[in-house]
C-alpha cells in the first residue's frame, strides 16, 4: 500500500456536517491530531507487551476516528485488530496490522497538519 502523495482521508462527512464553517473542519482536524497519537501509542506498545484485550480495546477508540475521517486504508484492519485481540484470534499476524495502522494513521496525521497548518 502507498501512503505517499495520496491524501489518506475524506472529509466529505464532516465538510456536510460543518455546512460549509471551516473552523469546525478546523477543529475536527485538531481533536484527531491531538488525540488520536496517544490511543495509537498504547495500541502499539499493548501489541509489542502482546496484551492482546488491551490492545483491542485501543483499537475499538481508535475505530470511530478513522471511520469519521473515511480513512478507507486501514477501515478493516482496525477492525481486524480489535476483533483479533477480542478473540485471540491471528495473533501471529496481528502486529503487522498494527504496523500498518500506525504507519497510516501516523501519515494521515501529518497530513492533517499540513493542510489545516496545525
Amino acid at each position: 500500500m502507498s501512503t505517499s502523495g495520496e491524501r489518506l482521508y475524506d472529509l466529505s462527512l464532516i465538510e456536510e456536517m460543518a455546512q460549509g464553517d471551516m473552523d469546525f473542519m478546523k477543529e475536527i482536524a485538531q481533536t484527531f491530531v491531538n488525540s488520536v497519537p496517544s490511543v495509537l501509542q498504547s495500541m502499539v506498545n499493548y501489541c509489542k507487551d502482546q496484551d492482546w484485550k488491551a490492545m483491542a480495546g485501543e483499537a475499538h477508540n481508535l475505530k470511530s476516528n478513522i471511520d469519521t475521517l473515511q480513512i478507507n486504508a486501514i477501515r478493516d484492519d482496525i477492525r481486524a485488530v480489535e476483533l483479533n485481540g477480542k478473540q485471540g484470534l491471528d495473533l501471529d499476524i496481528t502486529p503487522e496490522i498494527v504496523d500498518r495502522v500506525e504507519l497510516v494513521l501516523k501519515k494521515a496525521i501529518e497530513q492533517l497538519k499540513e493542510e489545516y497548518s496545525l
